[in-house]
């Protein structure tokens, strides 16, 4: 595989990476700039998709299936992460420790992803392993989040976690499907 066309995958996974480290940061501190490096990171990833289409284009069989559906996946993880801080800000969400913690858990988990694109072999294997098991770790927190907000007396806001958790899930597994798409025939 020519090295013009993992350079847009790349970028979608640093912009990936840039999503989740912005979201993590929101559900810390609701600095305005947060918001809008999630949303410029969405911005960001359509460019890269068009860009991975383009080069994907002279290519032909399973690599070509595995170069698309990771870079949907990739798309389709930062529009869920950037999501999730837009309706998080949308709603008024306050400061929340279970959200900035899946936040956290899926920024590990890009950061993994991103290393797993970068290198070959076993070093790849473990890294998307790692990726896996901190995509799980933002399910566990998701229902985490999900608990807590069941024992509240003030439903509203447990509604509104809720839907913010589940955005941030949806993210970690649109990466899980990244990593499945990485570990076909990519990895050759």
């Amino acid at each position: 595989m020519r090295k013009n066309t993992l350079d847009p995958l790349r970028g979608q996974a640093e912009t990936l990476v840039a999503a989740a480290d912005a979201a993590a940061s929101w559900f810390r501190d609701h600095s305005p700039a947060f918001l809008s490096a999630a949303r410029t990171a969405r911005l960001r990833s359509r460019g890269w998709r068009q860009a991975s289409v383009a080069a994907a284009r002279t290519l032909s069989g399973p690599v070509k299936a595995d170069i698309s559906e990771f870079s949907f996946s990739l798309r389709e993880a930062v529009e869920q992460t950037a999501a999730a801080v837009s309706e998080a800000a949308r709603l008024g969400l306050s400061h929340d420790e279970g959200l900035a913690a899946a936040a956290a858990a899926l920024k590990l988990a890009a950061r993994s992803l991103l290393r797993a694109a970068s290198v070959a072999g076993a070093a790849r294997a473990e890294a998307l392993l790692e990726a896996k098991r901190h995509g799980s770790e933002v399910e566990r927190l998701r229902r985490a989040v999900r608990a807590e907000s069941n024992d509240s007396p003030l439903f509203v806001e447990s509604i509104k976690r809720g839907e913010v958790a589940d955005l941030l899930s949806s993210a970690a597994e649109a990466v899980q499907q990244a990593c499945d798409a990485l570990a076909g025939s990519l990895s050759e």
